[in-house]
């Protein structure tokens, strides 16, 4: 979808340095943008993210298509980039009986590859695993990515085409000009653009606010876990009734404290966050009873969801542009591909046709 076609040297500026904000700058540079993005240092969601790029989660048909569409910008991005993904396929038992088969049989009327695999067939694929379910259903088109390394990765390969990163630099507000953004006023001063992308995370909604535009986030708190590293035991990512689970090219399992993970809507962790670690584990231990798993990191994010779940993508002011979304590791390359060529060259039959039922001014 990309090209590589040399535009003019305009003046791009990108806050954020997450998977979304840091995929935005490879494109943009690729193309010959001047590329500066803006960190400002603060916890990212990118870094507490699972990792797990899929499209077997959806609420309707057409972000299913952009979901499975995100599966192959990645597929796209390794033929041009160097990046950790893995295609490991994924194996689902999260729900049972009815449930199940309904989840099956709405991905398949999607044309999603998928089968379902019976107690026998998930021993041989997972053999270290402990508790087997009767039946799993096993979508082969799925990954694990290594978030915090994509998105330095991107970053690199930006600086390699001429990019800046700028670290340590909070954002206030915007300068206009003619009633166009051209520029944004930090802590420590004034930079100069000719078109600016926020993908601030959840900070995204605060810095739009100071222009009085609407993008409206939910309070959507997410507990990571990973225990100590083992000998390699997974070769799927999981999605259990017990949670989701993955292992890391380190040997650690990574799990996530909230069950359901990729519906979960909690708003609150609870006053003992501790505790719920140790839930965790136990799923784990259940899992993997001769692992010998210790707790080892919990990492903390706020996870960036719009309002009514989607992502919100696309100009919200002359010379500005916005992009939030949870699912940001899925949708990350694709995201990255589509913000800029219509930074670059506008919004064309091919961005709209990805992006026109997300865009922010649904908000207004």
């Amino acid at each position: 979808m990309s090209k590589a076609v040399q535009v003019g040297k305009l003046r791009v500026i990108v806050i954020g340095a997450g998977i979304v904000g840091a995929a935005t700058a490879f494109e943009l540079s690729s193309q010959g943008a001047d590329v500066l993005v803006l960190d400002a240092g603060l916890p990212r969601a990118t870094d507490a993210s699972f990792g797990w790029i899929n499209a077997s989660y959806f609420e309707n048909p057409e972000y299913h298509a952009l979901r499975a569409e995100g599966i192959a910008a990645y597929h796209r991005l390794q033929k041009r980039l160097d990046v950790p993904v893995k295609w490991t396929g994924g194996l689902c038992w999260e729900h049972s009986d009815d449930a199940f088969t309904a989840q099956f049989e709405a991905l398949k009327a999607q044309g999603y590859p998928c089968e379902i695999l019976d107690q026998a067939a998930i021993a041989e694929l997972e053999p270290a695993l402990g508790l087997l379910p009767e039946r799993a259903i096993r979508f082969a088109a799925e990954g694990v990515a290594e978030p915090t390394l994509i998105a330095q990765r991107f970053l690199a390969a930006a600086i390699a085409h001429g990019a800046k990163v700028a670290r340590g630099f909070r954002v206030q507000g915007f300068a206009e000009r003619a009633g166009r953004i051209c520029g944004v006023k930090t802590e420590q001063g004034f930079f100069k653009a000719d078109h600016i992308v926020v993908a601030a995370g959840t900070g995204t909604q605060a810095l739009l606010k100071t222009l009085d535009i609407a993008l409206p986030v939910l309070d959507r708190p997410a507990l990571v876990l990973t225990s100590t590293p083992v000998e390699w035991r997974l070769n799927h990512v999981l999605a259990t009734d017990f949670g989701e689970v993955r292992q890391l090219p380190n040997g650690a399992l990574m799990t996530p404290a909230a069950i359901g993970h990729q519906g979960d809507q909690t708003t609150d962790l609870g006053a003992y966050p501790e505790a719920a670690a140790q839930r965790s584990m136990s799923r784990l231990h259940a899992l993997f009873p001769d692992a010998g798993l210790e707790l080892a990191t919990m990492q903390m994010a706020y996870r960036p969801v719009p309002k009514d779940g989607f992502p919100a993508v696309g100009k919200v002011a002359p010379g500005l542009y916005a992009a939030s979304m949870h699912s940001g590791i899925t949708l990350g390359a694709l995201m990255g591909e589509l913000i800029g060529q219509e930074v670059l060259h506008g919004v064309s039959n091919e961005t709209e046709r990805w992006l026109a039922s997300y865009r922010p001014s649904r908000f207004s």
